[in-house]
């Protein structure tokens, strides 16, 4: 079969098919923490309103200091930062529970919330950043993208499930000490990984105080373009959930086609060699993003909804994957874990913006209103990406299509 074939070529790399299990181990803790936050913190309060704030203080912490995270890998070493995030994460989840459990004082929970999602491991940022470095074609860097997108879409559907399990057998307490053993396991993991062990042996210096990216043009933009998408995303999965109240259909089950749609877009995608540049395909893949997502606005009925979200989903895991890839390729090698702990904020503060706008636009009109603004976002982007793909394209320092920064130390 084409598409495995694709994948084994990939996955044949050195180290890389070790770095994506690790990671697949690091990503269950965003597919476990805000639901095990939410019923953590509903339990020990008895307040859906605290509970909200609980996991919202998490989820804003993370946004905001993932890259400084980023730039601690970048300037002491990936498995530095690894072990120093973990541990801080570790720590701060067991006086969430000690909180919880002793005296479920509010702003106790929310503030030990908010620590443990600033101290969150920068292990996306860094499996991306090691795979751009031991994979040198840029096919295979996007077939791996792809698979780590699948693998995102498969913890985002297993993460709730397992919380579930754990919930009905044992305290709810129970599953912010599950989901903490995970991801520090996961993280321990790839931290141990040999590849991410000589990308700390050959990395090339990042000196300079603050957070100096390397912020040249294209990188500013795929940025924005990440933003813009997640925003899309986010006012779309609140303006479904309105939807299906109209529609007397099961929100559930339509966010279930959205998520079935990534995962086989992301498993496509990744097994097949299609032609034109990266930044037209993220052009054609965000136009088709945002005219599924305009369709939805004009209020089909619960099957046709259900196909058309399936096709939002399809599209968007593609999109994911090129985003990835092109945060990479337009970064510098010696800030390339930094620019992907941006990627990770940018989609944090894109969605979460996305979804206070369509809520408001819901809220005060429809839930078609709240539709044709995410899709709105999504078109904007394709057009954006569209002119970028009609400009000659130059390589950045950290571009190239050689790993092992061959490429900035070729320049020195």
């Amino acid at each position: 079969m084409i598409v495995m074939a694709r994948y084994q070529v990939a996955l044949a790399h050195p180290g890389a098919a070790r770095v994506i299990l690790a990671a697949f181990a690091c990503r269950m803790l965003a597919g476990m923490v805000s639901l095990a936050l939410l019923l953590v913190a509903e339990d020990a309060s008895g307040s859906y309103a605290q509970a909200g704030f609980v996991s919202g203080a998490y989820a804003i912490a993370l946004a905001f200091t993932s890259p400084l995270w980023g730039r601690i890998a970048d300037r002491r070493g990936p498995r530095a930062a690894l072990a120093w995030a973990t541990s801080l994460q570790s720590f701060f989840f067991g006086l969430f529970v000690v909180a919880a459990v002793t005296t479920a004082w509010p702003p106790l929970l929310v503030s030990t919330a908010f620590l443990a999602g600033a101290a969150t491991p920068p292990a996306a940022a860094v499996s991306n950043a090691v795979l751009m470095e031991v994979v040198p074609g840029e096919d295979d860097r996007r077939s791996l993208f792809a698979l780590s997108g699948l693998m995102t879409e498969a913890v985002f559907v297993g993460g709730p499930l397992l919380v579930a399990a754990i919930v009905a057998v044992l305290p709810a307490v129970y599953a912010i000490v599950i989901t903490a053993v995970v991801s520090s396991l996961g993280v321990w993991w790839l931290r141990a990984a040999p590849a991410v062990e000589a990308m700390d042996r050959e990395r090339p210096g990042l000196a300079g105080p603050g957070l100096r990216l390397d912020w040249n043009r294209r990188q500013l933009h795929i940025q924005m373009v990440v933003a813009a998408a997640a925003f899309a995303i986010g006012g779309l999965q609140v303006s479904v959930v309105a939807r299906a109240d109209e529609l007397d259909a099961s929100a559930g089950l339509l966010m279930a086609a959205l998520a079935c749609g990534g995962t086989l877009g992301s498993f496509c995608y990744g097994g097949l060699r299609l032609p034109g540049s990266a930044p037209a395909q993220l052009a054609a893949v965000l136009l088709l993003y945002g005219a599924a997502i305009l369709a939805l606005g004009m209020g089909p009925a619960a099957p046709l909804t259900g196909i058309l979200l399936l096709l939002v989903g399809f599209v968007n895991g593609p999109a994911d994957a090129i985003e990835t890839l092109l945060v990479g390729r337009y970064s510098a090698v010696s800030a390339r874990s930094q620019a992907f702990a941006v990627l990770v904020a940018s989609n944090w503060v894109g969605f979460a913006t996305g979804s206070f706008v369509a809520g408001l636009a819901i809220q005060y009109a429809s839930p078609g209103l709240g539709m044709v603004v995410a899709a709105t976002a999504a078109l904007v982007a394709a057009g954006s990406m569209a002119l970028a793909a009609s400009r000659p394209e130059r390589r950045t320092s950290g571009g190239g299509e050689t790993g092992r920064f061959h490429d900035e130390t070729a320049q020195r």
